[in-house]
């Protein structure tokens, strides 16, 4: 209303101008009448605080050309802090704020509250200034409202250093003061206000209890469930707790009776499953971070942090599932969500490609120590869940704690380690993978066939992520493969709905499911049902794609299809990836990084090559990976484990590979060596399989081999050929008679 009153004065001033020069606005000369038209002003500015001011007035005016040009004649004067914070105390933030959110000023508007940020930031920074406003606080009525509107102005920033002066035995007598200042500083104090509620200091907590009652700051009622009920914590501390969930909840701090510590252990196990869950729901600044604010004792109060929110999501929920634990001891949904993040939280702070190692006081050691049940249901909610943090690290400690009997499975009961093969995560596709074969299986079971397909795609190709097109227009689904190859995916092409789930079902490494919304043989619905109904691709990400107008026709399927989004049809790879990029990064981890890939690349070629060569080729049939293994040969780091792993394979073409590796003058003698070994191990279990060709191949290649080594294995391929009577006469006399020294 001020800035409208001030609006109106100066036309007022204008109007009077026009009539005091004579004569009607239309009587004027047209010079005359542009010049006003370019300037509704008197008198134009010539100090920076005026030009600021004709700015806001200006574009209060709608006259943003002329706002421009006084907002760049501000910004040539160069102002610095004391200006602008004097300019903030005097306009108001939100001034700012308003320049900043124009277009037409931007990017020298932007620019200007950048530096307004900083020299807030760094005022409010400043102990010397915060403390001179806190010292006012106690003073007489005017100094405290003054320094209370500067405290205000501040913002947040200044609180971390409030909550401090307030931990302080001398201002015991000033705790009313600081309530005060603090409430009349508004909402924007909640936040660091919320961090402060682990204050060590009671006197200071209960005060900061207060405060947020009188805010009305619902936001805080999460995280008053557990000081207002948990019996270790001090009588005071719990009165007030209650008295402000009381107001906070019921509407009045005299209603406290109607909350109890089976409504604060339900609510907090509650918060800790949702935000486990989805931490989509969590704020984010414009970074895409979360910021959160935590009590430090080695600060003496509250601070900052910006955390992902995925990082943000877990935090919280270890700390809400911990409190929960606290009220209810013996209830095994808090222990196990307790347990599931703070595994989760482990592998993102360490990083995914930091060895998990189960050393005391860390998850991992926590987790072996919950027991075999408590880890394969924590497994269970982690793949129910979406994440793959958790369920990576539980499938560690069950490859070490688990026992055969995590393989059983039956239509009322799922075995979560096998269900953990059809995740969308590669990571957690391997985990399961290789935590089946360590469980050392006796028996068959349903998913078998799934572990050595995702073995064979870790040792060969470098883990980029497949995608599976269906749509029955050729042309289109062309186009559409071609933007998913440009996103970073391999795309493959079907033309029916019925063919993409064939091939989603059967292909290792699906991460993603593009179906066009006109969907042949089966349709879109019949389609999606199928690809949900079936464990292996239950978890995959699904997008719909079609004419824009349609999103509103299909949002339900779509949301019913979860995770899924739409996504409309482009004519250029940048719009379709504009669209389908934020989904990807929403639903899907982090890529594997060089060190992930070498390590399961290595991993996969001796699990490949223990199945090969042991009783494990009864339940796992190597023999679909053998085109992946033959490749791997040509990996020096693997080479070894995939020709044993190879010589498990009893058909025609394994042994010819191992001949030509053995034969081949431009292979380590090592690898040669190991081929030839490995050679006579295939001819000895699955009989000669060699053209008399590649047999005459050979007896060359070992006739003609300087290397002694290679030579040595070589000869035992030979004598593996069964020769005749005749054969063998001809090599034992060409061996020379020994000497009588």
């Amino acid at each position: 209303m001020a800035r409208m009153r001030n609006v109106s004065l100066f036309l007022c001033a204008i109007s009077a101008a026009i009539l005091m020069n004579g004569g009607s606005v239309t009587a004027q000369p047209a010079a005359k009448k542009s010049a006003i038209e370019r300037s509704p002003l008197l008198k134009e500015p010539s100090t920076p605080e005026e030009m600021f001011a004709a700015a806001l007035l200006t574009f209060d005016l709608a006259r943003l050309d002329l706002a421009a040009q006084y907002l760049e004649q501000f910004d040539a004067t160069s102002p610095d802090d004391s200006l602008l914070i004097k300019l903030r105390d005097k306009h108001g933030t939100a001034e700012f704020l308003k320049l900043a959110a124009s277009p037409e000023l931007q990017p020298r508007s932007k620019r200007l509250l950048e530096s307004l940020n900083n020299a807030a930031r760094k005022q409010a920074e400043d102990p010397e200034y915060v403390d001179s406003l806190i010292q006012r606080l106690t003073a007489g009525p005017t100094e405290r409202e003054l320094a209370i509107a500067e405290l205000k102005n501040a913002g947040e920033r200044v609180v971390p250093e409030m909550l401090k002066q307030m931990s302080k035995p001398e201002m015991a007598d000033h705790q009313d003061a600081f309530v005060v200042a603090l409430s009349r500083m508004g909402k924007q104090v909640v936040p660091p206000l919320i961090g402060a509620l682990d204050s060590p200091e009671p006197r200071s907590r209960a005060a900061v209890m207060d405060v947020l009652g009188w805010l009305d700051a619902s936001e805080a009622i999460p995280s008053l469930w557990s000081p207002a009920f948990d019996e270790q914590q001090p009588p005071g501390i719990r009165a007030a707790a209650q008295r402000t969930l009381a107001k906070l909840v019921n509407g009045s701090s005299l209603r406290g009776t109607q909350i109890s510590s089976v409504t604060a252990s339900n609510e907090l196990k509650r918060l800790s499953k949702l935000l486990y869950r989805s931490p989509e729901l969590l704020p984010v600044n414009d970074q895409g971070a979360v910021n959160l604010w935590a009590w430090s004792d080695k600060d003496k109060t509250v601070v900052q942090r910006s955390l992902t929110p995925e990082v943000a999501s877990l935090f919280l929920s270890t700390r809400f599932a911990r409190q929960s634990l606290a009220l209810s001891p013996e209830q095994p949904e808090p222990q196990r969500q307790y347990l599931a993040s703070l595994l989760g939280l482990e592998v993102l702070r360490q990083g995914w490609d930091a060895p998990r190692v189960a050393t005391p006081g860390s998850a991992m050691y926590l987790g072996l120590t919950a027991g075999e049940e408590t880890m394969a249901k924590v497994l269970e909610e982690a793949l129910d869940a979406g994440r793959a943090t958790t369920a990576v690290a539980a499938l560690e400690v069950l490859s070490r704690i688990g026992t055969r009997e995590q393989l059983i499975s039956s239509p009322a009961l799922k075995s979560p380690v096998v269900a953990a093969l059809n995740s969308s995560d590669p990571r957690v596709q391997f985990a399961a993978a290789t935590t089946i074969l360590k469980l050392d299986p006796t028996r068959s079971f349903s998913g078998s066939n799934r572990v050595v397909g995702i073995l064979s795609r870790a040792i060969t190709d470098s883990q980029q992520s497949r995608a599976i097109v269906i749509d029955a227009d050729n042309r289109r689904a062309s186009s559409t493969a071609g933007y998913l190859g440009d996103g970073g995916f391999l795309p493959y092409v079907a033309s029916t709905g019925r063919e993409g789930f064939e091939q989603a079902a059967s292909t290792t490494g699906v991460e993603l499911i593009v179906v066009h919304a006109n969907c042949q043989r089966w349709d879109l619905t019949q389609t999606l049902a199928n690809l949900r109904a079936d464990a292996r691709t239950a978890s995959i990400p699904i997008v719909v794609y079609g004419q824009g107008k349609i999103r509103g026709e299909l949002a339900r399927t779509v949301a019913r299809n979860a995770p899924a989004t739409f996504v409309s049809e482009s004519a250029t790879s940048s719009d379709f990836l504009d669209q389908l990029l934020p989904f990807v990064k929403s639903v899907k981890t982090p890529a594997l990084s060089a060190q992930e890939r070498t390590l399961q690349k290595n991993a996969a070629a001796y699990w490949l090559a223990t199945i090969g060569n042991g009783n494990l080729s009864k339940i796992f049939d190597i023999s679909q990976a053998e085109k992946e293994i033959g490749a791997a040969i040509e990996d020096p780091e693997i080479a070894q484990n995939a020709l044993i792993g190879l010589a498990g394979i009893g058909t025609p073409t394994a042994q010819r590979r191992l001949a030509d590796v053995a034969l081949n003058s431009q292979i380590d003698e090592n690898v040669r060596t190991i081929a030839a070994d490995q050679l006579s191990y295939h001819i000895q279990h699955y009989g000669l399989m060699l053209t008399n060709d590649e047999v005459f191949d050979l007896h060359s290649g070992w006739k003609n081999t300087d290397n002694p080594a290679v030579k040595s294995s070589l000869a035992s391929v030979i004598g593996s050929l069964r020769p005749n009577a005749t054969v063998i006469s001809e090599r034992l006399r060409q061996f020379p008679t020994p000497t009588s020294k």
